[in-house]
């Protein structure tokens, strides 16, 4: 049963795509996919799997897309979901797209070669979501897989303007449609790289901070490799 924010985001999708959506991938996460700012860069190569956690429109799969590899994404009600499928397809791609969620992904065990959460994994409100949402994600990647996550960072408009209310949690307020909605929020990269720590072995993160007029963008970073065994992931 989608809730009240699955439905403010679906009703911001299908308002957005009706005027001018946009229509590129995320630059960052081009950078950590396809450059060269890694100490061990990753290989994107012809028929691999690629799944975008929170797809939104879709944007971020076409670099995959046209390198041949096989894409996948979530959304989180049946409508976004269908609408990015359209999307993508309109563009002459073809690629699978369900609805989903961090913590239930409808995809096997062991699936993916590569798993992108692009500022999604803040939709959680608890240290215990966070831990069922990374392990769901160890769970869909293959041994050798690995994970680009993107996550709002402490400099950034939304998080400034939020409220505290608990431990990482915070109410936004005075932003857009998800006021009065309950995000999870790392303070630092540290924090960050240590509770990845718990579910991979091989972690690199970063921190990217731009200011458009008076609008600060700040953004945590982290790829993820080296998954543990299942048993002993955190609970």
């Amino acid at each position: 049963m989608p809730t009240k924010a699955d439905e403010n985001w679906e009703d911001f999708h299908l308002q957005k795509v009706q005027r001018n959506y946009p229509r590129w991938p995320n630059e960052i996460m081009l950078k950590l996919a396809f450059g060269s700012y890694l100490a061990k860069p990753l290989t994107v190569s012809k028929g691999m799997t690629v799944l975008d956690v929170g797809c939104g429109f879709g944007n971020n799969l076409f670099p995959f897309l046209e390198k041949d590899c096989r894409c996948y994404g979530t959304e989180v009600t049946e409508a976004t979901a269908e609408l990015a499928q359209r999307l993508v397809s309109e563009r002459g791609f073809e690629s699978t797209i369900k609805h989903g969620y961090n913590q239930q992904l409808p995809f096997e065990n062991g699936f993916f070669d590569l798993l992108l959460s692009i500022n999604v994994l803040h939709y959680e409100k608890t240290d215990e979501d966070i831990d069922r949402s990374l392990r769901e994600y160890c769970r869909v990647l293959k041994p050798d897989g690995a994970m680009i996550l993107i996550t709002v960072g402490p400099e950034h408009t939304i998080y400034r303007k939020a409220k505290v209310v608990g431990h990482h949690r915070y109410l936004v307020q005075n932003f857009d449609f998800r006021d009065g909605e309950q995000y999870y929020y790392f303070d630092n990269s540290k924090y960050l790289a240590a509770t990845l720590s718990r579910f991979f072995g091989d972690i690199e993160t970063g921190h990217v901070t731009e200011r458009l007029m008076q609008k600060p963008l700040d953004f945590l970073l982290a790829v993820a490799r080296d998954k543990k065994a299942a048993e002993s992931l955190a609970c």
